[in-house]
C-alpha cells in the first residue's frame, strides 16, 4: 500500500503535463489500486491503520508530483483517517452503529467509491458557524438544502459528505453543524460546472446545489466534530499540499545544481526552510487521536497556518530567481505557484485562521 508511493509517484509525475487541466481520472484509479486512499483504515478493513503522520507524508509527496492529485486525495483520506479511529471514538450508546457505518463506508472505498468533501459556502468564511445549508427530517430521513462552492471532484465523486445545520428536536444531542453523506447522482443534487480556479485547475472543484436532496446517513453519530475533532486531520492534510509544492519548484529549479554560487547558498537555504516546515508538520501530526483537546485544536492551526505561509512565500521567492523563462501561465513553476496559492487561500481561508488565532492565542 504505502510502500507501492513511489511507483504511483513516477506516473504522476509523467501525467502531471503542463497546461494539462483534466480530471485525473487514471491517477485517482492509480491511488486506489495502490491502497494509498484506504490506508488510514483497520487492516481487517482493507487498509494498514496508517498513522496522520504517513498520510500527511503521503499527501506532501503526491503534491510534489500533482498538486491537484493531492488535493483530490486528501478528502477521502482524511474520512479514512477517521473511521480508523476505530469504536473508542465514538461514545458507548453510539458504537455499535458507528462500528457497522466504518464498515459500510471501508466497503465502498474498497469497491474504489470517492467521498468528496462538499462543505465551503460563499460568504462563511470557512466557519462551520455561518454554514447556512440546513438538514430537514422527512419520511425518508433527512434532505439538505443550499448552496455549496468548491466540491472538489465534481461529477466525479460518488458520495458528498456535507456539513449542515439541524433542528436540536429533529436530531437530539446535535452540534453546532452535523456532516451528511449524500449520493451526487441524488434526486436533488445539482453539480454546476463553473469551476475557473487561478490554481487546482484539474480538481473540478465545482459548485453543488442541494434541493431537498436526501442524505444517505448522518456520518457518526450526533455531535461528531464537537466529538471526534476529525478536522484537524484534514488540516494537516491540506498544509502538506503548499509544502509538496515549494518542494516541486525547488526541484525543478536546483536540478541539476546551478553554476552560480549565489543561486546555489539560496537554494540550499531553501531547503533547510523546507525541511524545517516538513519537520513541524510532522510533529503536529504525529500527536492525533480523537478529542485531542482545544490546546492540540491551536497546535494544528497554528501549524497549517504557519506551513501555507510560509511555503507559498517560498514558491513566490523561488519564482522570482527562476527568471523570465518561467513566466507563461502554462510552465511547470508557475502552475505549481498557482496550485500552493490556490490550496492555501481556499482550505480553509488565512484570514479566519489568523482571526481564531488572534481571538484564542495565550500561552501554556
Amino acid at each position: 500500500m504505502l510502500q507501492d508511493l513511489p511507483d504511483l509517484l513516477v506516473l504522476a509525475r509523467e501525467s502531471s503535463v503542463p497546461g494539462d487541466e483534466v480530471y485525473p481520472v487514471a491517477l485517482v484509479r492509480a491511488l486506489y489500486d495502490a491502497g494509498i486512499i484506504i490506508a488510514p483504515f483497520a487492516t481487517h478493513l482493507g487498509g494498514e491503520q496508517a498513522t496522520l503522520q504517513q498520510s500527511t507524508d503521503a499527501i506532501r509527496q503526491l503534491a510534489v508530483a500533482s498538486p491537484s492529485l493531492a488535493l483530490i486525495a486528501s478528502m477521502p483520506v482524511g474520512l479514512a483517517g477517521m473511521y480508523g479511529l476505530g469504536p473508542g471514538a465514538a461514545p458507548a450508546q453510539h458504537r455499535e452503529a458507528w462500528m457497522s457505518q466504518v464498515e459500510a463506508v471501508a466497503a465502498n472505498y474498497r469497491e474504489q467509491e470517492l467521498y468528496a468533501a462538499c462543505n465551503s459556502e460563499k460568504g462563511a468564511g470557512g466557519s462551520l458557524a455561518a454554514t447556512k445549508t440546513t438538514a430537514a427530517l422527512g419520511p425518508g430521513g433527512f434532505a439538505l438544502t443550499g448552496e455549496k462552492i468548491l466540491a472538489t471532484s465534481g461529477a466525479y465523486a460518488t458520495h458528498y459528505f456535507s456539513t449542515a445545520k439541524v433542528q436540536p428536536a429533529e436530531l437530539p444531542g446535535a452540534g453546532v453543524v452535523e456532516f451528511f453523506f449524500v449520493r451526487s447522482d441524488a434526486y436533488g443534487v445539482e453539480i454546476l460546472d463553473d469551476w475557473d480556479g487561478f490554481g487546482m485547475r484539474a480538481t473540478e472543484s465545482q459548485t453543488v446545489r442541494y434541493t431537498g436532496a436526501p442524505t444517505e446517513a448522518l456520518v457518526g453519530f450526533p455531535n461528531l466534530i464537537e466529538t471526534v475533532q476529525p478536522l484537524q486531520y484534514w488540516y494537516c492534510l491540506f498544509a502538506a499540499v503548499p509544502l509538496g509544492c515549494a518542494q516541486a519548484v525547488l526541484h525543478e529549479l536546483a536540478t541539476p545544481a546551478p553554476q552560480s554560487p549565489a543561486l546555489r547558498l539560496r537554494f540550499a537555504e531553501a531547503a533547510m526552510r523546507l525541511e524545517s516546515l516538513a519537520a513541524y508538520l510532522n510533529e503536529t501530526a504525529s500527536g492525533w487521536c480523537a478529542a485531542a483537546g482545544p490546546g492540540y485544536a491551536a497546535r494544528v492551526l497554528r501549524t497549517k497556518t504557519y506551513v501555507t505561509q510560509e511555503s507559498t512565500k517560498l514558491c513566490a521567492e523561488l519564482f522570482a530567481l527562476g527568471g523570465g523563462r518561467h513566466y507563461r501561465r502554462n510552465s511547470r513553476i508557475a502552475m505549481l505557484m498557482a496550485d500552493a496559492f490556490a490550496g492555501t487561500a481556499l482550505r480553509p481561508p488565512l484570514s479566519l485562521a489568523l482571526e481564531t488565532l488572534a481571538e484564542t492565542f495565550e500561552l501554556e
